[in-house]
């Protein structure tokens, strides 16, 4: 196991535990947006809930769903996923347009909000179980590290942004711990990279 292998081990999971926390987290940063809530702290949750939704589908899409499509079991549920993605894109661009006009996303966000509600019912219903009893916990957890690696590269270029935006979101504690993970995170990866290209 290289050195950044052994950093990243402690943030690796079994790729579905992965995906329910960031189904967790996005509904968690739903949840904070009320009526009251001012446009700044509007903007940046929806900048936030715009980021993670993107790295997560790319996630799902490059990791988990091929390795799903290789047991070549017909699963519907993935199918659906797949085409919720789509959907779900559309009204993602749609919510990052009238954010940058300042413009009021309301109606855009109860639509992408029901969309995702839907996804997230779908996947933890049947995507999710089916894929723990057919990939099985190994092949789980060599996902779930991969997923975590590939998060990294992801966030990388948003990282600035990411950190700006959990400062106007956040209460001061929490904003610095998120500044902080992502901070250390950008720091692993550095390393991680340094590593490949050593051995290259």
């Amino acid at each position: 196991m290289t050195m950044a292998q052994s950093l990243l081990q402690p943030f690796s999971s079994a790729a579905t535990r992965i995906l329910r926390m960031d189904h967790a987290h996005v509904l968690a940063d739903f949840q904070r947006l009320r009526a009251d809530t001012t446009p700044p702290v509007r903007s940046a949750l929806c900048r936030r809930i715009c980021t993670a939704l993107d790295i997560h589908m790319q996630l799902e899409e490059e990791l988990f769903h091929p390795a799903l499509r290789e047991l070549e079991s017909h699963l519907p549920a993935l199918d659906r996923s797949e085409a919720d993605h789509a959907d779900m894109r559309l009204q993602i661009e749609r919510v990052r347009q009238l954010s940058e006009h300042e413009e009021d996303p309301t109606a855009a966000l109860t639509a992408l909000i029901t969309q995702v509600l839907h996804h997230v019912a779908d996947e933890e219903t049947q995507l999710l179980p089916a894929a723990e009893e057919l990939l099985g916990a190994q092949r789980l957890r060599e996902l779930g590290a991969r997923m975590t690696r590939r998060r990294f590269e992801l966030a990388r270029p948003h990282a600035v942004d990411m950190a700006a935006d959990a400062a106007r979101a956040a209460p001061l504690k929490t904003a610095l711990f998120a500044a902080g993970t992502l901070l250390a995170s950008g720091l692993v990866f550095q390393h991680f990279r340094r590593r490949r290209i050593t051995r290259h």
